[in-house]
């Protein structure tokens, strides 16, 4: 994880992309570098829950909603919306990941958490006017709101009040991808970038060109 502000970086190694040990990762995440009012995400499968539910939200956006966290899903294929995290990622793998050769996984986690505290401390960004990640955060003016160490993944069984952001390109064909779900939508919205929230309160899909509502959808969602 990287926080756009800073330019913090939260670095945990896992041996699976499921969805439980992704949460407890964003969640000791979340308690070192800060809860965010967004968390941008690609369309991996455990991010956004179940092909064969798509109205059934896995944990990973439930723990985002339960903690006022709206979660964001870039387009379908277009890994350069998350421009940041993946500049990041290709320092890591040269800087760190392809230098070494590492013992055991362990050794692994290790040396990343030391690669971790050693770019928030020392690595430099010209967006941020030439001072470190943790320059930032002692000169930040507003107070970062952080997880206690004691918090652990509740049991949320009921899907919290929140918005599920989506961006989304149309194409000819009119229709909208909602986690593998179609809606057809207005023509005049072709080869357009549009955002697609879930309000889950109210069980209701709006459309959003820019500020424009647009469209509107009943979305009954499903625990």
């Amino acid at each position: 994880m990287i926080d756009i502000f800073s330019h913090r970086v939260y670095i945990e190694s896992q041996r699976t992309k499921a969805d439980r040990p992704v949460a407890q990762s964003l969640l000791r995440g979340w308690k070192a570098i800060g809860l965010p009012d967004f968390l941008q995400l690609d369309n991996e499968l455990s991010f956004r829950g179940s092909n064969r539910y798509p109205r059934s939200p896995g944990l990973v956006i439930r723990l985002c909603l339960h903690f006022g966290v709206q979660p964001v899903f870039i387009p379908v294929s277009e890994p350069w919306r998350n421009a940041v995290v993946e500049s990041f990622n290709d320092t890591y793998n040269k800087k760190f990941f392809r230098r070494q050769w590492f013992h055991s996984y362990v050794h692994l986690k290790r040396q990343s958490k030391n690669f971790q505290r050693f770019h928030n401390r020392y690595h430099r960004y010209s967006c941020l006017k030439g001072k470190t990640p943790s320059e930032v955060i002692k000169q930040c003016p507003f107070p970062i709101k952080t997880l206690g160490p004691n918090t652990k993944i509740p049991t949320i069984e009921d899907i919290p009040d929140g918005n599920i952001i989506l961006v989304r390109f149309i194409r000819s064909d009119c229709v909208l991808n909602i986690f593998g779900e179609t809606f057809k939508v207005p023509k005049d919205l072709v080869y357009s970038y549009v955002k697609a929230v879930i309000v889950t309160e109210i069980h209701t899909l709006q459309l959003y060109l820019g500020d424009e509502l647009v469209a509107s959808f009943d979305y009954r969602l499903r625990v």
